[in-house]
């Protein structure tokens, strides 16, 4: 299954993306800015990539630039209520030649559709920190709706960050 964008396409991830250059977007302090796990390993990165492709509460996939086809990053619904049919987003951009031209844009429309049609959510949420304006943006353009602000909740490197958590339902998605 792909699915197909302008500029990108989503594939479900494998094994094969949890590689040196997958990591090496873990160790970028500017890519994972935005983001509070870290202290990867190839061991324990493929841990994670292989326990969510086998769970089938989770649609984990590769970002794939379609004019160049390089695996540039990563975009997962993890369903977190299957009674309330609640899943979380999270993007990954972490091919930096690749910031600032739509992509995460056009991922989040494909999973965001893919979720709300295929898997049949009644509602997707994620959470963006204070020091990512860039992604909060996005969001809201989306049709994301600030839902609750945990303050100074974050640490990234020596400073504490709020964390925004935002909600989309399915008549509220600007496609």
């Amino acid at each position: 299954m792909e699915l197909k964008g302008t500029i990108i396409s989503l594939k479900p991830i494998s094994l094969l993306e949890a590689n040196e250059s997958y990591l090496s977007w873990l160790h970028d302090p500017q890519v994972m800015q935005g983001i509070a796990t870290s202290g990867y390993t190839l061991d324990n990165l493929k841990q994670y990539v292989s326990a969510r492709v086998n769970n089938p509460a989770v649609a984990f996939f590769a970002i794939w630039s379609n004019p160049t086809q390089e695996h540039i990053g990563n975009i997962k619904l993890e369903i977190q209520d299957e009674k309330a049919r609640v899943a979380d987003l999270g993007l990954l951009i972490g091919n930096k030649n690749f910031w600032g031209k739509g992509v995460g844009k056009e991922a989040c429309k494909l999973a965001i559709r893919y979720g709300f049609e295929q898997m049949h959510l009644r509602k997707i949420y994620l959470a963006v920190y204070e020091n990512n304006p860039g992604a909060k943006k996005l969001y809201e353009k989306l049709g994301f709706k600030l839902e609750g602000t945990l303050r100074k909740h974050v640490q990234v490197e020596n400073h504490f960050y709020d964390k925004h958590l935002m909600g989309l339902f399915k008549n509220e998605f600007i496609s």
